[in-house]
């Protein structure tokens, strides 16, 4: 029996998920705990795991919030060329480009100016991805792209 708790740093929806190892792009504070399934291994986990689980409550989310305020500070992009430049300039195809405009138009009503609207831009297109590889590697890059910031 065994947990890993990862929580990510920059990822567009602010929220913790469960991953298995090996550890993603962008993983910190990363901490395994195994326990063999035994007549004790509840006793052992919630043993062991306490300390852990009282570090993650008492945890400061003040370095995840200073980055989202940095990234939504940060301008990047006044005009549509701008736009068109800035994630044309990070490898994204012009119909990636395009459909991050949008979506981020549609979603938060005006046109993406700031990095995190580009985050948030990428990791909504990376939602309607089927597959979990396309989206898996836009949200990687919209990791990186938030950890540009920092």
């Amino acid at each position: 029996m065994g947990n890993h708790h990862v929580r990510f740093r920059g990822r567009g929806r602010g929220q913790s998920r469960w991953e298995p190892s090996p550890l993603p792009d962008g993983a910190e504070g990363f901490e395994e705990l195994s326990i063999r399934h035994s007549k004790f291994a509840a006793h052992r986990f919630a043993h062991q795991a306490a300390p852990a689980l009282t570090r993650f409550a008492d945890s400061s989310p003040g370095a995840f919030v200073s980055g989202i305020r940095a990234a939504r500070e940060r301008i990047v992009a006044r005009s549509d060329e701008d736009r068109d430049a800035f994630l044309r300039k990070r490898g994204f195809t012009r119909q990636e480009t395009a459909k991050i405009i949008a979506t981020v138009l549609g979603e938060e009503g005006h046109p993406p100016t700031s990095v995190f609207d580009f985050v948030q831009g990428i990791t909504a297109v990376a939602r309607a991805k089927p597959h979990q590889d396309a989206r898996l590697d836009l949200e990687a890059r919209a990791a990186k792209l938030m950890a540009s910031v920092q």
